[in-house]
């Protein structure tokens, strides 16, 4: 089986199991790849799994880190993958950074039947499930915790930020969905980890005030933010495109811009030779801005050690 084919087929997997504790993530990742292709980011004493892609070029312009996830309202394996050898082309060092967000059991499922019967009334049960389980929420809303997946993330980039510190050139960070969303809440705590330009496509947390919480951080962000927007892609990221981009401007940040793309290019095929159209999109987007930034192989920032 191809390689691509071997990561969707992973994508689809996990996804379908959000509730099952994968024991070894980083074997999970190793086995859509070759021997050795995957390497592993020390996190405390866990193993993280990454993939490095070098640059296509002699000099290259820097390194772009690319934050997949196994769920599908962030970039897969697979399209991480085909982005990554995009901008490989164009001279960037790419790194692929799967992140195993955590997901809770809600402790009405983990307490015992008679302990559910007996100390709580049937008003109380009712009550207590209205409170959980809100009628416009999804499976997601219920065992997602932003405040865990914030902590997770942040140790992972604070690894990848140590792991990364000798190279040179620009910094680039590319995330969708959740993801993305998180990671803006973890750079705006830590000025350490700011990029040279983060690349959001689709921010969202499916979660009200969770979800709002990215317009102010986009538009109050210190760093360039290319703003690409999935047409169609869910209710949650939609909610907020035009926020976001009124927000950056009444704020004066310099540095924005927003793309929408188009939703008759939200397709893949698992044929290795056949480019995601949404992920040519997003690459050809991402090289422009990175050139109206400037950024070019003549104007690469000098690292003094």
């Amino acid at each position: 089986m191809k390689r691509h084919a071997l990561l969707l087929t992973f994508a689809v997997i996990v996804s379908l199991l959000p509730m099952t504790a994968h024991c070894d993530f980083f074997t999970d990742v190793s086995h859509a790849y070759l021997p050795g292709e995957v390497k592993p980011l020390m996190i405390g004493e866990v193993e993280s799994p990454i993939i490095e892609i070098e640059a296509q070029t002699p000099l290259p312009l820097g390194v772009a880190i690319i934050l997949t996830e196994p769920f599908p309202s962030s970039l897969t394996l697979a399209q991480g993958n085909s982005l990554a050898n995009m901008l490989a082309e164009k001279g960037w060092n790419v790194v692929i950074s799967p992140f195993n967000l955590p997901v809770n059991v809600t402790s009405q499922q983990n307490l015992p039947v008679e302990s559910t019967n007996t100390d709580m009334s049937d008003s109380e049960t009712t009550s207590m499930s209205a409170q959980n389980i809100h009628p416009r929420s999804n499976q997601l809303t219920q065992y997602l915790n932003f405040e865990s997946a914030t902590s997770a993330l942040s140790l992972q980039l604070n690894a990848l930020n140590n792991y990364l510190q000798d190279n040179s050139g620009y910094r680039m960070v590319i995330a969708q969905g959740m993801l993305a969303t998180t990671y803006l809440s973890v750079v705006e705590q830590q000025p350490q980890l700011h990029p040279d330009t983060f690349v959001a496509i689709s921010p969202f947390w499916p979660e009200e005030s969770t979800n709002t919480l990215v317009i102010d951080n986009i538009a109050q962000s210190s760093f360039p933010i290319l703003d690409l927007s999935l047409s169609g892609f869910n209710d949650w990221a939609n909610s907020t495109t035009q926020k976001r981009k009124i927000s950056a401007k009444n704020a004066l940040k310099m540095h924005y811009r927003q793309i929408i793309i188009p939703s008759n290019l939200l397709a893949f095929s698992i044929k290795e030779f056949q480019k995601p159209p949404h992920i040519q999109i997003v690459a050809n987007s991402t090289i422009g801005w990175t050139r109206h930034l400037g950024w070019e192989f003549d104007n690469l920032p000098i690292t003094l050690n």
